[in-house]
């Protein structure tokens, strides 16, 4: 997850059975600006990067248009 000032890698799914009847691992980054390297990207905007370069892939199929129970599928 990623917001303005904070980002978090964890191990958890995000559903509450996983937080209430197991554990995980987690990390939270919070770079601030001011503090950052001149030319150095903060944490959080290359996590957001990555998930725009990933969610933008040629490899991301949309659900929507899926039938229920049938599986997800692409042809290169």
């Amino acid at each position: 997850m990623v917001t303005d000032k904070t980002a978090y890698i964890g191990t958890s799914n995000w559903s509450e059975d996983y937080y209430s009847s197991t554990s995980g691992v987690g990390l939270a980054v919070s770079q601030k600006a001011p503090g950052a390297q001149q030319g150095k990207v903060p944490v959080q905007e290359q996590l957001r990067r990555l998930f725009e370069r990933d969610w933008s892939s040629r490899y991301a199929v949309g659900l929507d248009g899926q039938a229920p129970g049938q599986n997800c599928v692409w042809q290169a």
